[in-house]
């Protein structure tokens, strides 16, 4: 063979080979830098839906310890038990104050059942009436628990006979005089509260997850729905014999980012971490081979800079980078969104409000602008939903938001639910007439929406009172923030309050409101 050829032949296969080479380094280096994109939209969703545990399950306990708390209404339950014990005439009216706190609490803070039990674990009175039974065995243990310990005690989600959904339950002792005579079981549907919390995934995955976790034993108890077994939870556990589990290997003190096979079998990038203040773990994860693999596209960018040369290389991976954080910044104003809206009504939620009535305060008193706010009430609406049921109840809640949504549609305006059937408006750059003006437009467009409400007084139609209050501008209470706020929202309520008084469907608002007086509005019919 030719010397030169032969050259020629060896220079080009040594080409070949560096371009193979180079095509290789170049493609685990997107291969590496695919891991590390998946593995922190991993960590950032697992440490959110940790925060939303972490509130919902605080939110509970301080249900339980404002219930102790609460003097007045031990000491009813303690004269209700000795009026029921000596059948005194007082009883019945006794009985009756206790079931409004019960249903107080069942209607705002959204418990599916709410009994007063005795110290001896026997159901004595709920709601509505009086029902006989006793406490299951779990909550029985959680009530001695109670009482030893004289705090709250939980119960994690389970599955039992005695409801016919899974539930999570919380026991609140009740004492007077230091001496334990009742406790209150509060019980909530964790299909409506708990699950949704885990189940929105920000983005688009066919295997992405997560799971709450509990040690039983040695064995992961697996609370919350899995894509592939969704009706085991609460019940379904996964045996030591398993030990590459994600889940298994959370409750064994696993945390972080971590490499192991689910209960399919899969290999799946997983990331745990522990529920501060309760048994539960959070474990998120995500096949491998989906996070992983790389697209067609991407591909394609890798080919053609190993063809084209080194530069071209570098300028595919400045922009895979630049793509990976514009997702992961898109990806955190998504979960972001969520975290302030409300899930029912899909209208802004307390934290959304707080957040957005600081900032509308700061610039009101900055230029020293009007601000208003309209609190709202769905009237009678409690007897409604004790009606229709709560499908229904939620359905007419959705249609009173769209409603207020369209009256107030200014880009700046700001709906949110502040509770219950209760709706804030807040309206920045609107002076008190105005803000009564847009009050009463409101409530005449929620009664022409013409919803069928049996207990109504107003032709049996669904509507609305409203309390309107305005920022009144004052040099000492402007610089506190949280003083204006609760003055500001306590005169709204109270001139809301003032409405339902007067016979509801109707807007009243603050004394203070355009330095008028407190005068009622036209009703809204």
């Amino acid at each position: 063979m030719n010397p030169w050829l032969r050259s020629a032949l060896l220079m080009v296969l040594g080409s070949g080979l560096l371009l193979i080479l180079g095509g290789y380094l170049i493609y685990k280096d997107i291969e590496n830098r695919h891991r590390h994109q998946a593995e922190r939209e991993l960590l950032l969703v697992n440490q959110l839906q940790l925060q939303n545990l972490r509130t919902w399950r605080k939110s509970r306990l301080t249900d339980a310890q404002t219930l102790m708390g609460d003097v007045p209404f031990s000491r009813i339950v303690a004269q209700w038990h000795q009026a029921d014990a000596a059948g005194l005439p007082a009883e019945p009216a006794l009985r009756a104050l206790i079931q409004s706190r019960l249903r107080l609490l069942r209607e705002q803070a959204g418990y599916d059942a709410v009994y007063l039990v005795g110290a001896d674990g026997e159901l004595l009175l709920t709601p509505t009436g009086i029902i006989p039974g006793n406490l299951p065995a779990a909550e029985a243990d959680a009530l001695r628990q109670a009482w030893d310990q004289a705090q709250p005690m939980t119960v994690e989600p389970r599955r039992d006979l005695t409801f016919a959904f899974p539930f999570f339950s919380l026991l609140a002792p009740v004492y007077f005089d230091d001496e334990p005579i009742a406790a209150v079981w509060m019980v909530m549907d964790v299909r409506a509260s708990l699950y949704p919390l885990l189940e929105k995934w920000p983005s688009v995955s066919q295997t992405a997850e997560s799971a709450l976790v509990v040690d039983e034993g040695g064995r992961a108890r697996v609370l919350t729905p899995l894509r592939g077994l969704p009706d085991a939870a609460p019940s379904l556990l996964i045996a030591p014999d398993r030990p590459d589990d994600p889940m298994l290997q959370a409750i064994q003190g696993m945390r972080g980012l971590f490499y192991a096979h689910d209960y399919r079998g899969q290999p799946v990038i997983a990331m745990a971490s522990s529920v501060t203040g309760s048994p539960w773990y959070l474990v998120s994860k995500v096949d491998a081979q989906e996070a992983l693999t790389s697209r067609w596209d991407e591909l394609w960018r890798i080919a053609a800079p190993v063809m084209a040369g080194l530069l071209c290389v570098w300028l595919v991976l400045a922009y895979m980078q630049h793509k990976a954080w514009r997702r992961e910044r898109e990806l955190k104003h998504l979960l972001e969104l969520q975290v302030r809206q409300d899930p029912l009504t899909g209208v802004a939620n307390r934290l959304a409000l707080d957040e957005r009535l600081r900032e509308d305060w700061h610039r009101a008193v900055r230029h020293g602008a009007p601000l208003s706010v309209l609190m709202i009430d769905v009237d009678n609406f409690k007897r409604y939903n004790d009606h229709y049921g709560h499908v229904t109840g939620d359905q007419c809640l959705r249609r009173v938001a769209e409603v207020i949504s369209t009256v107030a549609s200014r880009a700046t305006d700001l709906v949110a639910r502040y509770g219950g059937e209760e709706f804030v408006v807040l309206l920045p750059d609107t002076p008190a007439e105005r803000a009564r003006s847009l009050a009463q437009a409101i409530c005449t467009a929620v009664y022409e929406t013409a919803q069928k409400h049996p207990y109504s007084t107003h032709e049996q139609r669904v509507t609305v009172s409203i309390g309107v209050a305005d920022l009144t501008h004052d040099p000492a209470s402007d610089r506190h923030f949280e003083l204006v706020r609760k003055n500001l929202l306590e005169r709204a309520d109270a001139a809301l309050y003032a409405a339902k008084s007067a016979g509801k469907n109707r807007v009243k608002w603050d004394e203070m409101v355009g330095g008028t007086g407190f005068e009622p509005v036209t009703p809204a019919v």
